[in-house]
């Protein structure tokens, strides 16, 4: 068992999984929501069932539907045993790979990102492609809606983030973000800000409505960046670099300069304070790998990321030490996600496999 901090039952991986005929390089669990007032429900309410898709470079999105409460696999030697699941939807369209898949926080549509150098909007239900967003010059890389759902936001390897209407797909706004592929995007809780990365090794946060930079951040050395993620409170934003470190950024501080220093840089913009470094667990050098927040237990908060050793860390979110490691994998690690109000952790990458990871006894948590 686990002693320490919200001493609790340890995640194993559950015996079912998914596959594609590439590698997976992006999963995303279904926020929990309510009925649509057609009755009709994509992801679904009943407390241990979780839906969650998983974006491949095979170019298909898969939905899965998982239920938490199936046994569990005790031993790593025993996942032989596991069950291939079958995809409840299949999403095609895209002339090439997927680099990223991302729910609408009403569950009812699903925004993909390729290299095609297009978007598309799904209808989660039927699985058809609504809307194609296209503009970007190069691969499109990454993609969030904003709280409301009418905005989605993209980066791509043409060193622009874009901003396009979801009802009629045309583009809003470019911000020319960055001088390098654009790595990660998100918008805050309240839909205010962008955040954006990028292999330039910066972070800049920016006014949606305006399209202003209001901060931009950058950790000592100017690692790459490979995906940045606002906290759920929206006070800080979370940084994967290319140096095998996770850093959470507080955004909402005055002037503060490179992970502490009390300065502006050079353009005199406000950047960020580096509150947590989590390394010494997870290896991360080549690759953009996910990380995200897993809050469903408040008893134990913690940051998770995919590795290129082929598992998954789970580090603290305030000790910072590694709490766990999921090993299931045979080869990098490069998506994770965790769902919002079940303590359930999705994975998958080069192996091509989707895995899912819950501690025993579990508990529906209240997001």
């Amino acid at each position: 068992t686990n002693e320490g901090e919200g001493s609790a039952a340890e995640y194993a991986v559950l015996p079912v999984y998914g596959e594609h005929k590439r590698a997976v390089s992006s999963v995303s669990f279904a926020p929990p929501t309510k009925q649509y007032s057609n009755g009709a429900s994509a992801s679904s309410n009943t407390p241990n069932l979780a839906t969650c898709a998983s974006a491949s470079a095979d170019g298909t999105v898969k939905i899965w539907q998982v239920d938490t409460t199936i046994g569990r696999i005790d031993t790593a030697a025993d996942i032989t045993s596991s069950t291939q699941l079958t995809a409840r939807s299949h999403l095609q369209g895209h002339t090439r790979g997927i680099n990223d898949v991302c729910w609408s926080p009403t569950a009812e549509y699903l925004a993909t990102a390729s290299d095609d150098k297009s978007l598309r909007l799904y209808d989660a239900v039927k699985g058809e492609t609504f809307v194609e967003f296209k503009g970007h010059q190069n691969f499109v890389f990454c993609c969030k809606f904003n709280p409301q759902s009418n905005l989605l936001v993209s980066g791509s390897y043409d060193e622009t983030v874009k901003l396009f209407d979801v009802r009629c797909g045309e583009c809003v706004m470019t911000l020319p973000a960055h001088s390098d592929p654009v790595t990660g995007v998100d918008f805050s809780p309240d839909g205010t800000c962008i955040v954006s990365g990028s292999y330039d090794g910066l972070i800049r946060v920016w006014d949606t409505a305006t399209g202003e930079c209001l901060k931009t951040i950058y950790a000592e050395g100017n690692p790459a960046v490979g995906n940045v993620s606002f906290a759920p409170n929206g006070r800080y934003v979370l940084g994967s670099t290319l140096d095998s470190k996770l850093r959470l950024w507080d955004v909402t501080g005055r002037v503060v300069g490179v992970e502490g220093e009390n300065n502006t840089n050079e353009s005199g913009q406000r950047t960020g304070k580096c509150s947590k470094t989590y390394s010494g667990g997870h290896t991360n050098n080549k690759f953009c790998i996910f990380s995200a927040f897993s809050i469903a237990n408040l008893n134990r908060q913690s940051i998770v990321s995919g590795s290129e050793d082929g598992k998954v860390y789970i580090y603290d979110l305030q000790s910072r030490k590694v709490r766990q490691t999921l090993d299931s994998h045979s080869q990098a690690v490069l998506a994770v996600d965790a769902h919002r109000s079940l303590e359930l952790i999705g994975s998958g990458g080069i192996d091509k496999t989707v895995r899912f990871w819950a501690p025993p006894g579990q508990h529906h948590h209240n997001s």
